[in-house]
């Protein structure tokens, strides 16, 4: 629950904050840290006088430690250096609602929690196919343009890429409702070449109607809509207000507010308006192949 100030500001209290995207990517690098160190969350409880249930809170975002009780947490599991540092800044604005992640490390901490927790997600991709459909050979050849990464780090970036789509299926009982409108545009840039960028077709066909996917293309010409501005992804949860991700080429912004998940959701509802059926998306898309392989 939050109150409100006579000036309409939210006012956060415990539970509340515990949902916030920092929170979560906060609780995300504890848990990381910890299965690193080897140590169970009952041992570092004992060594910091915690209980049990309170370590266990903390990774798992339902209680929101102090930047004094991060900072123990992680002297404790031996973190040092640049994670540290990364860590605690979490630590340190963790009750802030709307939030940039600036770095890779960041933005993939706050997209992957999102991920793991929530049980719905639109995806809206004016340009570029949803990281969470990309083939091994589509997402190399955007992971891959970048001169300032060593082959290793492209490696592991994709396969962290491909890892997300798996956890999502993975999961046990019902699967994540995930909705993916495509703009038109992005099954016609030929990324990675033509074979490439057939083969990401075929894929989008294959998935769409399965474990909880939908797929939606909005044909170019239907008139102005929001989506037209960038593309954004809602998360939605259970037990916690929806999150609002927009990523850009360094850095991402996660929007918390309720003003800013109303009008990202009607924006979503305003391009499924101008999106034709699954069923259409798949023959649309399959023309779309036919059109790549007459060339």
């Amino acid at each position: 629950m939050s109150n409100m100030t006579q000036d309409g500001r939210k006012l956060w209290n415990v539970g509340d904050t515990a949902g916030t995207p920092r929170t979560r990517a906060l609780a995300a690098a504890l848990r990381s840290a910890l299965d690193d160190s080897g140590l169970t969350a009952r041992q570092v409880g004992r060594l910091l006088d915690k209980s049990h249930s309170t370590i266990s809170q903390w990774q798992t975002g339902k209680r929101v430690p102090t930047t004094d009780d991060v900072s123990a947490f992680l002297a404790v599991l031996g973190v040092t250096g640049k994670r540290r540092r990364q860590v605690l800044d979490l630590a340190r604005n963790a009750r802030d609602s709307n939030w940039l992640a600036g770095g890779v490390s960041e933005q993939l901490a706050g997209i992957i929690e999102c991920e793991r927790t929530a049980i719905e997600i639109v995806d809206w991709c004016p340009l570029v196919i949803s990281g969470l459909l990309q083939t091994e050979a589509y997402a190399r050849a955007i992971i891959g343009d970048n001169d300032a990464l060593a082959p290793q780090e492209i490696d592991k970036r994709v396969a962290l890429r491909l890892d997300r789509r798996n956890q999502l299926d993975q999961r046990d009982g019902q699967p994540v409702d995930h909705t993916v409108f495509i703009g038109e545009p992005a099954l016609r840039q030929c990324i990675g070449g033509k074979d490439v960028l057939v083969e990401q077709l075929h894929r989008l066909v294959e998935l769409n109607g399965k474990r909880g996917t939908t797929i939606q293309v909005v044909p170019t010409g239907g008139g102005w809509h929001p989506g037209l501005m960038g593309p954004f992804v809602i998360y939605g949860f259970k037990e916690s207000p929806a999150i609002v991700a927009i990523e850009n080429h360094k850095s991402s912004v996660f929007l918390y507010e309720d003003d800013d998940v109303v009008a990202y959701r009607r924006a979503s509802a305003s391009i499924r308006r101008n999106a034709i059926s699954p069923e259409e998306s798949s023959g649309f898309i399959l023309d779309v192949i036919g059109q790549l392989e007459e060339k």
